[in-house]
């Protein structure tokens, strides 16, 4: 099977993961070999707005994939810079930069 890109990147929080994440990664893994799926607010602490940690996220997504789509999906954390774009840009480029 051909694909368009060889990685595309998804960024989230997936606090939970729900339907629309999951459309958002089967439409990726149309389009590209490899998914990567970067989760935010990596090493923050538990709150009721992120009351998973990125271990349990990672688990929740990779629950509701195929072993087929799981080996296709690559999951990294990336670290929140609030009120500092070009830091988070940064880092997202680093994340990405980790896992290829």
């Amino acid at each position: 099977m051909t694909h368009d890109y060889d990685f595309l990147v998804f960024i989230g929080r997936f606090q939970p993961i729900h339907l629309g994440h999951l459309a958002v990664v089967h439409a990726g893994l149309a389009r590209a070999g490899k998914l990567i799926v970067l989760l935010g607010s990596a090493s923050q602490p538990r709150t009721t707005r992120n009351p998973w940690n990125e271990a349990e996220r990672e688990q929740m997504l990779r629950a509701c994939l195929s072993p087929e789509d799981n080996r296709r999906v690559i999951i990294a954390p990336v670290m929140d810079v609030l009120y500092n774009d070009e830091a988070w840009v940064r880092n997202v480029q680093m994340s990405v930069q980790a896992t290829v």
